[in-house]
Order: structure tokens, then C-alpha cells, then sequence
């Protein structure tokens, strides 16, 4: 009972809830006349759907569907409406209630206990992330607005999200990196130490997606555009397996180190297999986001702000690290003196955003190498 409780919490409980959270700030986006944050919220909800729909449309084309053709079409068209970009998030908690329902034997089945850690980790690891930066950022340009309700349901969506990532991440990693085995016992220890290090590296990264996006605006989805790429050859390079987990890689990627791969990649391979093809990819995934974000994100922001108005900015939008001394806005801002006579409005920004940028993108790479070493992931982990 003690499994169906944790589904019922977690799954069932908690899935609501947050469910409910995204759909009261779409709708007091599009109440507030804010239409593109309501659409950026809207695609981060949909975003698992549209992979799990570009997932299925890849095993499909590529005959990866088992039985014959009707059989395919009639489970490919299942899972396109069912769990697509429209109905996944309801879907999936309808699905976990079912379980519930159904009673832990049935639950604990192999096929059922691993659909339920793949598609949860793919709607948190995708949803969730997309959410927590979109969020966080909207915070930042509007965190003068003098609107306490409106802030604490996006703080409420943001640090939902970030729960949820470090834990999904965390039991994510040990379920795929151990061949999806679910009788592998994982010794409390590691699975603390290695939530802690999901936790910094979604803060860390978080912080520098949500302060960079709010200067370079709608230009900041060309470098995380550009990261979905770079993860997508990574993961092909260093895991061999489904080109459809590659895709789901590609997007999960991007806020925090992680990577799918399909049950028949570790097929008579040692057990420590998959957590050092993990390790090594979190360690490229690491240094490809600090070069991406700490170093040509963060150039091309700065030569943006300075020398362009390609980005706009108002009393309505102007980030925290910056003041605007001729219109005397924002009001509640602590940044209003320029400091080491760096040019106004965004001063602080070009001496303490780019002090917080570089070295939360380096300690990010750090902790990517020091991981593997302090967890000690790499010893063998008995079935229970």
C-alpha cells in the first residue's frame, strides 16, 4: 500500500494541483491582455504531448510498432489523442488514478511501473522545466508590478516545478542508468546526494536562463534552440539507442543534466554501463551549456543591450538589475546608481549579471565532474 499511497500523493495529488496552477496563470495571462506569456505557458504544458506525439510518429514510420499495420495505426492513434500535446497532463494523472484503482499487484507489473517512471519523467522533465524557466523569468520583468497574487501563483508554479525536477531527475537517472531494472535497491545516501546536486543545477541554470531571457527577450529561445540541437548529437554520439529517446533527451537537457534511453541499450552490458555513458554525457551536457549560455548567450546579450534596440524595454518590463534614470522607473529598484560608470540603465548588469552568469555557468560545469566522483555511482547496486 505504502507504492499506491506515493502514485496517489505524488502522482494523482500533487499532478492536480499543479495542473490547476498552470491553468490559473494562463488564464490570468490572457485576463491581463499578457498573450504571449499565456501561449509560452500553453506550449510548455503541451510540450511532453507534442513529444510523445513526435515520439510514436518516429516508431511508427520507422517500424518500430510491434504486430501488424491496423494494429500499429489503431495504437499509434491511442496514444496521438490520449497522451498528445492537448490531453497528456490530465491523460497521465487519469491514467496513475486507474492504477490506483487497479491495486498495487497490477501497478508493480514491469510494464506498468516503468510507463509510469518514463512518461512522468518525460512530462516533468519537459513541462516542468519549460515552465520553472518561463515563470521565473516572467518574475523578473514583472516583479515590480504591485500584484502580490499574481506573483505567488507563479513562485507556487516555479517551486512546484523545481521539486518535482530534482526528484523525478534523481529517480529518472537511477531507473534509466541501471537498464530500467526495477528490483535495483538504491542506497538512501546517493539518492540524497544526487537530489542535491539536481537542486543546484536547476537553481543555477534556472537563474541564468530566467535573468538572460529577460534581456535578450524572444532571442533567447535562438540559444535554447541551439542547446536542443547540441544535445540531440551529443546524446547520439555518447548513447546508442532509439533515435526517438535522443529527441526526448534533446529537450530534458536543457535546464538540468539528464538522458533517456531505451531497455535494450544495456542488454549484456556490465551494470555500471549506464551510469557512465550518464556521466559522461552530463559532463559534455555541462560544459556545452556554459559555452552556450555563460559565453555566447551572454556576449550576444550584452552587445544587444548596448549597441542595439533590437530588445525594448519600459517602465512595464524592465529587469531587476536595471534602472532607468530619466523616467525614474523601476521604483522599487535597489540598482538606481550606475556603478563603476558602466552605462545606464543597465549598469548592474553589465558588472554583477555577468559576475552571476559566468560563475553559476562554471560552478554548474564543476559540479558536473564532481558528481559522479562523490556519489560513488559507479559501484554495483544489488537487486533487492
Amino acid at each position: 500500500m505504502r507504492t499506491l499511497a506515493k502514485v496517489l500523493l505524488y502522482d494523482v495529488v500533487v499532478a492536480l494541483v499543479h495542473i490547476m496552477l498552470d491553468g490559473y496563470l494562463i488564464y490570468s495571462y490572457f485576463h491581463s491582455g499578457d498573450n504571449w506569456w499565456a501561449g509560452a505557458t500553453i506550449t510548455a504544458v503541451c510540450l511532453p504531448g507534442l513529444l510523445e506525439l513526435l515520439t510514436y510518429t518516429y516508431s511508427l514510420l520507422h517500424g518500430d510498432l510491434q504486430g501488424p499495420l491496423s494494429t500499429q495505426l489503431a495504437e499509434y492513434v491511442f496514444w496521438a489523442i490520449c497522451f498528445g500535446p492537448v490531453l497528456y497532463p490530465v491523460s497521465l494523472v487519469v491514467w496513475h488514478a486507474y492504477m490506483v484503482c487497479k491495486g498495487e499487484e497490477h501497478f508493480l507489473k514491469y510494464e506498468n511501473i516503468a510507463r509510469s517512471r518514463v512518461l512522468t519523467s518525460l512530462s516533468v522533465l519537459t513541462k516542468s522545466a519549460l515552465q520553472l524557466t518561463l515563470q521565473t523569468t516572467i518574475v523578473m520583468i514583472t516583479w515590480n508590478k504591485d500584484n502580490i497574487a499574481y506573483h505567488v501563483y507563479q513562485m507556487a508554479s516555479a517551486c512546484f516545478s523545481i521539486i518535482a525536477l530534482a526528484k523525478s531527475c534523481t529517480d529518472h537517472h537511477y531507473f534509466e542508468s541501471s537498464g530500467k531494472n526495477i528490483s535495483v535497491h538504491i542506497p538512501y545516501g546517493k539518492t540524497l546526494k544526487r537530489l542535491l546536486f539536481n537542486f543546484l543545477h536547476i537553481l543555477m541554470r534556472g537563474f541564468i536562463l530566467a535573468l538572460l531571457g529577460g534581456y535578450l527577450q524572444f532571442f533567447s529561445l535562438l540559444f535554447i534552440f541551439l542547446m536542443i540541437i547540441v544535445n540531440y548529437i551529443t546524446a547520439n554520439i555518447f548513447i546508442k539507442t532509439d533515435g526517438s529517446k535522443h529527441i526526448w533527451t534533446a529537450f530534458a537537457a536543457v535546464l538540468l543534466p539528464t538522458c533517456f534511453a531505451s531497455r535494450e541499450t544495456f542488454k549484456n552490458k556490465d551494470p555500471s554501463y549506464g551510469k557512465k555513458i550518464f556521466a559522461k554525457f552530463y559532463r559534455y551536457n555541462s560544459v556545452f551549456f556554459f559555452f552556450i549560455f555563460g559565453v555566447a548567450a551572454l556576449v550576444t546579450t550584452n552587445l544587444i543591450i548596448r549597441y542595439t534596440s533590437i530588445t525594448t524595454f519600459s517602465c512595464a518590463n524592465y529587469p531587476f538589475l536595471s534602472y532607468d534614470q530619466d523616467l525614474h522607473c523601476p521604483s522599487l529598484s535597489s540598482f538606481s546608481n550606475p556603478i563603476f560608470d558602466l552605462p545606464p540603465p543597465h549598469s548592474w548588469f553589465y558588472f554583477l549579471g555577468n559576475l552571476m552568469v559566468i560563475t553559476m555557468a562554471l560552478l554548474n560545469v564543476v559540479l558536473a565532474f564532481m558528481e559522479e566522483v562523490w556519489i560513488h555511482d559507479f559501484s554495483l547496486v544489488a537487486p533487492v
